[in-house]
């Protein structure tokens, strides 16, 4: 994709792949919520903007928007800045602190680190001096620098301060014999990724992930019983098998309690009977 921009009247013609919109927006510094009172230098006035939420809007639908800040007047918004300090004054905020009531710097999309480099000197990058700061918190900043840039692909930071890329100062080449490159203190190679984006009103359709896990479980269970070993059926002869007897009921035999019964002994007296005595007939 071609981006063209206009810079000073000058039309710069770039290439990168990053999409025109990306919904994807994280908020790395915001005046109300932590105090980011440092007004950025190189920002251009919106003059039908009047609103610090319309100011906001813009800048979030804008790719090339990284920094919007509102003060009690106007709407200011861009990209192309050249030191986030106080406007057109040497003391740290002067009035701008009071006259800034809302602003934040944007991040589209996420950062892929492709690379940390060390001692390797990328030639043809803008120049951020620093001079501000502890040598920790100058390449934070050199780095939200390039993370907030969506045409910045890399960053680096010496002795002399911040380079960044930049569509006005693209990288051209690499050098690891330079002077700079051996007193190299850290830098990146990065790259800006969109990926799909979800509104969280529409929600996961989660009856259609649920059917498609049930329909894969069946599928995969259908598939191992397929692939399991069946047993082999024996073939024998067939045999005529006479139907068996009914078996004779058994009788089970319940011993019954025996119960005594005492009897009283009688004695029976008989009578006593006369025998007559035997008669003998003499014969002559």
């Amino acid at each position: 994709m071609k981006v063209a921009f206009l810079l000073l009247g000058t039309t710069y013609e770039v290439a990168f792949a990053f999409p025109a919109d990306c919904p994807n927006v994280t908020v790395i510094h915001d005046v109300v919520g932590d105090n980011w009172y440092d007004g950025c230098l190189g920002l251009d006035k919106k003059a039908t903007v009047t609103t610090a939420a319309a100011c906001e809007e813009q800048c979030k639908t804008d790719m090339n928007c990284s920094i919007w800040q509102m003060t009690k007047t106007n709407c200011w918004s861009g990209n192309v800045v050249h030191g986030c300090r106080s406007r057109g004054t040497d003391k740290a905020l002067g009035n701008f602190e009071e006259d800034l009531v809302a602003g934040q710097r944007l991040q589209h999309g996420f950062i892929k680190v492709v690379s940390t480099n060390s001692k390797v000197e990328t030639i043809g990058l803008k120049h951020y001096p620093e001079k501000t700061g502890t040598e920790a918190e100058q390449i934070a900043r050199c780095k939200n620098d390039c993370y907030t840039d969506v045409t910045c692909t890399v960053w680096q930071y010496g002795s002399d301060g911040c380079w960044v890329e930049h569509y006005t100062s693209p990288a051209k080449s690499t050098s690891t014999e330079s002077e700079w490159a051996k007193a190299m203190i850290t830098g990146e190679t990065i790259e800006h990724t969109c990926p799909p984006y979800v509104k969280p009103d529409d929600g996961l359709p989660w009856g259609w992930i649920i059917a498609g896990i049930i329909l894969g479980l069946l599928a995969l269970a259908a598939i191992i019983y397929a692939l399991q070993k069946k047993p082999k059926v024996k073939k024998t002869r067939a045999v005529k098998i006479e139907p068996k007897e009914d078996p004779k009921p058994v009788v089970y035999f319940v011993p019954q309690p025996t119960m005594l019964i005492p009897q009283q002994s009688v004695v029976m007296q008989q009578p006593m009977m006369m025998q007559a005595a035997p008669q003998y007939t003499v014969l002559r």
